[in-house]
Order: C-alpha cells, then structure tokens, then sequence
C-alpha cells in the first residue's frame, strides 16, 4: 500500500498525514512541499507521478480561498483557485491513470460545505469547490470500478491555515469586530462550534478505506449547517 498526500504538510493534509502514518497500518504515505509538486504545473505531476507511483490511496487537501468583491476579482487570482481547487486534482487523477491504467486506486478529495452555500465575498472559492465536487461525481461515475473517488466537505475547521486566514480577513472585510464574526459563523452552525482537524482526518480515513460500493459520494462535515 503507498499514499499520496497532496497538501499533506499543513492543517487537514497533515492531521490526516499524522493518522494514516501509523506504523502497525504497513503503509508508506507521501507527502510533497509545493516545491515538489506544483498543482498548478502540469509537467510537476507527471514527472512527481512518474518518479514516486503508482499509488493505491491519493488524497488531495490543497486549496486556497481569498475573499474578494465581484468587481475586485481578477483574472490571475480566479485561475489561481481553479487550478488548485479542482484542476490539480483532476490532473493527479488523469496522469495517474494514463501511466497506470489498471486501477485499483481511492481517491479522496478534500472540497468544502461552500460547494452549495453560496458566501458573499468568495465567487472563486465556493464556485471553484462546486466545481470540483461535480468532477469527484463525474469521475467516479467514468473510473468505477477501478477507482473510488469520494469526497469530504468541511464547513469551518478549527487551526488551520484557511482559519487562520478567515478569521484575520473577515472582520476587516465585513467591518465587523472579531466578536461579531465569531458570533455570526457559531449561529449558522447547529452543534455550535468547529470541527477539528481530526474530526476530518477520521472521514478521510473512512471514506479512503471504506464501503467498496461507495464512490461519487460527498460527505458533509460541518456540524449540520
């Protein structure tokens, strides 16, 4: 058994990482830095694929989310979460079956709850993770049964670095006291808090290693938002 974790060095990638590395699993899980393995960079994964594969489990945790109005957004920083929100994981997962096409392979990606609410300030980040939940769906539907690929989708997600980011930018981007923030994120969410980094490590880990009939599935991790 041999792992790939892309975005396996920092929040949810890495409590993920740090779940899997068990050595009683016989397992050997790796983890590239950007500068490694660039998602954005066709020519990284194939040659990354090519030196280090084939692997039996991928996930995929890389994302970046930068709040911006409509009519701030420009055309680099739109591309810039595509590439990394969708289109990183759809290359992984078309290089790796082009070099090894005989399957065998779970696949799971990390998308997130604002596939399907709709946020103001973040057009780039909810469209690009509706985007890649419909190609989870799409290319389970195309691989099955060679490759499960399923989904976990957060909603906040206690120390990370996105959280980290979310909770420096948003009071400043909605003139709101960081109280005020914390007080309107805790409403919408029904258990009242965030989920922990583990909390979703154990869904990944789950889905990874879980029902062979499961592929295509999205799983919601957000405290019943």
């Amino acid at each position: 058994m041999k792992g790939l974790i892309i975005g396996g060095n920092s929040g949810i990638g890495e409590a993920t990482f740090n779940s899997l590395s068990a050595p009683q699993l016989g397992a050997e899980w790796l983890r590239p830095t950007p500068n490694e393995l660039d998602v954005r960079v066709e020519s990284d994964i194939n040659g990354y694929l090519i030196k280090h594969g084939p692997f039996t489990h991928i996930i995929y945790s890389a994302g970046v989310n930068r709040l911006n109005w409509v009519d701030k957004i420009v055309y680099g920083d739109l591309t810039d979460h595509y590439q990394v929100n969708v289109l990183g994981f759809i290359m992984i997962v078309s290089a790796h079956e082009t070099w090894w096409p005989g399957g065998g392979v779970s696949a799971v990606a990390v998308t997130s709850d604002a596939a399907r609410i709709p946020m103001r300030g973040s057009t780039a980040y909810c469209s690009s993770k509706a985007a890649l939940e419909m190609a989870i769906r799409t290319m389970a539907r195309e691989l099955a049964p060679r490759w499960r690929i399923n989904g976990v989708a957060p909603g906040m997600v206690e120390d990370t670095p996105m959280s980290d980011y979310i909770d420096a930018t948003v009071p400043l981007f909605r003139d709101w006291t960081s109280e005020q923030a914390l007080a309107y994120e805790r409403s919408n969410v029904p258990t009242g808090r965030r989920a922990t980094k583990n909390e979703i490590a154990d869904t990944i880990r789950w889905l990874l290693f879980g029902p062979a009939q499961m592929t295509g599935a999205i799983i919601d991790v957000n405290g019943g938002r």
